[in-house]
């Protein structure tokens, strides 16, 4: 029986149902296209090089010598973005978890002057800031228009060895993440139940339900995208042409004013 089906038994009768891989995911994957559709359109299509400098320049003031005031509210943006960009347990789940490193950084010590408490508040300094980190990058991803990625690398005109990883990046290994969430909830759909505990319990069963599936899929996708690339001229001698043009847009100026106003109170710190 093949990964992508499952037997469902019923009183009296035994029916298969092919391709349980949609069945499985077709909750997850309409509600992650609805939620991804209405963000695009709360904030318009964001130039992916208007998100690439957003990543950046939040990198830099929340892993930089910023003042507390600047970090948190860099956090203050991040939560904004994420609550608009993802779904609630993701933006949920962050927030506490930042919450607590704030509370281990700032609080811990004042309530619990001990080694431990000192030792934390080292780990929670650089905890809640890779988290910040981490969730800028996820609010770009939830943003960031694919297609118009390949359109900005080539109006830049971008050599052949910078626009094939970056390619390679956006678009396999979001299809590599649907494909193994397919797989988890096919296996989930037998009793199988894979996850950490039982990769732990039983790491022979998990690789051959899950890893082998899940790596004839990244063969798959790999042919695929190899052929899109050749369809789209990748390999030609001459330049390759665009049908999308890229504008400055409603959401492009949201990101940048806010950009600069974080830029320009980290400038007047260094200043002062």
């Amino acid at each position: 029986m093949k990964h992508d089906e499952a037997t469902l038994a019923l009183p009296g009768a035994t029916h298969r149902v092919p391709h349980s891989r949609s069945v499985a995911g077709i909750g997850f994957d309409t509600a992650s296209a609805v939620h991804t559709r209405r963000s695009r359109q709360l904030f318009g299509t964001v130039d992916p090089r208007t998100l690439a400098l957003y990543v950046i320049v939040l990198n830099v003031l929340l892993m930089g010598a910023g003042s507390t005031a600047l970090v948190m509210t860099s956090l203050g943006v991040m939560w904004v973005f994420l609550v608009l960009t993802t779904r609630s347990k993701s933006w949920i789940s962050w927030t506490i978890f930042v919450l607590v490193w704030i509370f281990c950084c700032f609080l811990l010590p004042v309530l619990w002057r001990s080694t431990v408490s000192a030792f934390l508040v080292f780990i929670a300094f650089w905890m809640f800031r890779f988290a910040g980190v981490f969730g800028a990058a996820v609010a770009a991803i939830k943003v960031l228009d694919v297609t118009r990625v390949g359109a900005v690398l080539t109006q830049l005109h971008a050599p052949r060895v910078i626009y094939v990883p970056v390619m390679v990046v956006v678009r396999f290994f979001p299809m590599a993440v649907r494909e193994l969430r397919a797989i988890v909830q096919a296996m989930t759909l037998r009793g199988l139940n894979p996850g950490a505990r039982s990769a732990v319990r039983h790491p022979i069963r998990t690789g051959e339900y899950v890893v082998i599936p899940f790596l004839a899929s990244a063969a798959r996708i790999v042919d695929e995208l190899s052929a899109a690339a050749i369809i789209k001229g990748l390999g030609a001698q001459k330049s390759r042409s665009n049908t999308q043009s890229s504008r400055f847009r409603v959401g492009d100026a949201l990101v940048l004013t806010i950009l600069v106003a974080l830029v320009v109170w980290r400038a007047s710190e260094v200043i002062v």
